[in-house]
């Protein structure tokens, strides 16, 4: 009786232990209401997304040259790890509206992720192209060898997730479904934001 009271104790702890999270971090388009501000990329359908693999690491997609409208004519995308300092300065913005949903996976999901990728930094597996893979459908792709989403094909991926808002209103559906949490931040006054 009494080992079985300390299994009971302890079993929230092993359970615990067992877990790790991804963090889809997320910089909202804007474009400028003041005229000291920069125009982004994108703009207002813009902004950037990356998912945090570690402590203080979060890998993200960029371009890698040129950037076409087709996959035939662009170069090789990278994907990045930068700092979480780095990735929220991507637009040289000091206060940037954004979003990071919390993804709890086993230890196992995380290896095989951590495993998965690790081709993908020595060399980009597919071009960037602003009809091709992006940041929103470079992410989905990193969740998906995680298990946390379903596999799709590239072509899928890229009319799927063309442009941020489209993964994080999946993302957000997701997370209701499964209560992931979700934190937020406004972004400065001087720039008008994408919505939800």
């Amino acid at each position: 009786m009494k080992l079985l009271f300390i299994a009971l104790i302890l079993m929230p702890c092993y359970v615990i232990s067992q877990t790790d999270t991804l963090v889809v971090e997320v910089i909202y388009g804007s474009k400028p209401k003041a005229k000291t501000e920069r125009h982004w990329f994108g703009g207002k359908l813009g902004g950037h997304i990356g998912l945090k693999i570690g402590k203080d690491s979060i890998m993200h997609f960029v371009p890698g040259g040129r950037v076409a409208a087709t996959n035939i004519n662009s170069d090789t995308g990278n994907y990045l790890i930068s700092t979480k300092k780095s990735f929220y300065r991507t637009f040289y913005c000091d206060t940037t509206k954004t979003c990071r949903i919390f993804i709890p996976i086993t230890p196992d999901q995380k290896q095989k992720l951590l495993r998965d990728i690790e081709p993908f930094l020595k060399e980009g597996p597919y071009p960037y192209a602003f009809f091709g893979m992006r940041c929103a459908a470079a992410c989905y792709h990193l969740l998906s060898l995680a298990d946390v989403t379903k596999d799709l094909s590239r072509s899928r991926m890229t009319w799927k997730f063309i442009y941020p808002r489209k993964l994080r209103k999946f993302l957000f559906k997701e997370a209701k479904a499964n209560q992931w949490k979700i934190s937020t931040t406004p972004g400065s006054t001087k720039r008008k934001w994408d919505h939800d």
